[in-house]
């Protein structure tokens, strides 16, 4: 029998996820909520059988609806999903998972109390190019990692709610993490706000790893050409993912440094400029948000672990959460953890 799911939420994300659960032969996209009724009105002609709504908690009522999927501003994702969780409901949630460490820690504690499933909308984990850029990372073919740079960058959506961190941001830390199965140990941020004067539209992330690996972010709202890259520099290789070219969304460089001599005495060091090939893997399209809801189903039927589940949205936010007390101490450098 097919999971029925409630969407609630349906102006930017939320006609995407309603589209790709109708699609999924294992769920049935079976209520949709938002408090404008011209959006209920849309779904209503594009889904003549969905069951509509202005307030979210008839979805929580409904005892037919398995799963909700929450896709509103981020200040009312704890609420609603606790809601959701206290009525028995699996919980997919949009990224970020919540506006706080002690929201996302609560969550994670009720899911688990509950037997639920809780899982956040980490769409980029669902890339099969950056399943690649993972397989690549743990083959030892870039050698030892030495940095990682990334760069997410667009003219708007600029958000009510959130500053370009807790928007942007979100996508780079959780693929980073993914990828590299590490975690930060500090961080430090700086941001600037150029049209509102209070939420930063551009911003630059500092994370330092251990084992001396670092991350250098820079988001912006305010770019006139899309950007999103991300360069990982190895001893051995480097590779560059950039998610706007469909063709080559990979490329994997076979240039760096090598040194030679003594090297105790840098006078005596000979540095050599390696510049080799240049290659772009094979990856299949396969849109990865539709990967993510089917995921979600999979977790709810065999009772197991999200990829991207709650423990690692509450993982994210602990980051963004930094982020924001770096910026509120003058770009401070804030320990995450001992090395």
């Amino acid at each position: 029998m097919a999971i029925k799911v409630g969407v609630i939420g349906y102006g930017y994300w939320g006609p995407n996820l309603a589209r790709n659960f109708s699609q999924i032969d294992s769920t049935e996209l079976y209520y949709v909520s938002d408090l404008d009724s011209s959006k209920t009105d849309q779904v209503k002609k594009i889904y003549p059988n969905v069951k509509t709504s202005a307030d979210y908690k008839d979805i929580l009522n409904d005892p037919d609806v398995d799963a909700i999927v929450i896709a509103v501003p981020v200040a009312k994702h704890f609420e609603i999903a606790k809601e959701g969780l206290l009525h028995g409901k699996n919980v997919l949630i949009e990224k970020p998972m919540t506006a706080s460490v002690k929201e996302a820690e609560e969550l994670v504690e009720l899911a688990k109390s509950k037997n639920k499933v809780l899982m956040v909308d980490h769409t980029f984990e669902y890339e099969l190019a950056i399943d690649r850029v993972k397989e690549i990372i743990e083959s030892g073919e870039l050698g030892d990692i030495f940095y990682f740079r990334a760069d997410w960058l667009n003219l708007g959506l600029l958000q009510p709610d959130v500053n370009v961190i807790w928007d942007l941001a979100t996508h780079i830390v959780s693929i980073i993490s993914y990828v590299s199965k590490m975690e930060p140990v500090s961080l430090s941020a700086n941001a600037s706000a150029f049209i509102r004067g209070e939420i930063p539209e551009v911003a630059n992330i500092h994370l330092k790893y251990p084992k001396g690996i670092t991350a250098y972010i820079m988001v912006s709202w305010l770019e006139p050409r899309k950007t999103r890259s991300i360069t990982i520099a190895g001893s051995k290789k480097m590779l560059v993912y950039d998610l706007t070219n469909e063709e080559e969304k990979i490329k994997i460089y076979d240039k760096g440094v090598d040194l030679a001599g003594n090297i105790d005495n840098v006078r005596e060091l000979k540095v050599n400029y390696r510049y080799g090939d240049i290659y772009s893997p094979n990856v299949k399209k396969v849109e990865p948000l539709s990967s993510m809801c089917s995921h979600f189903a999979d977790c709810i039927a065999d009772k197991k672990e999200p990829r991207s589940s709650g423990l690692s949205g509450l993982n994210v936010v602990r980051i963004l959460e930094a982020s924001q007390k770096s910026l509120d101490n003058g770009g401070k450098e804030v320990i995450l953890k001992d090395d």
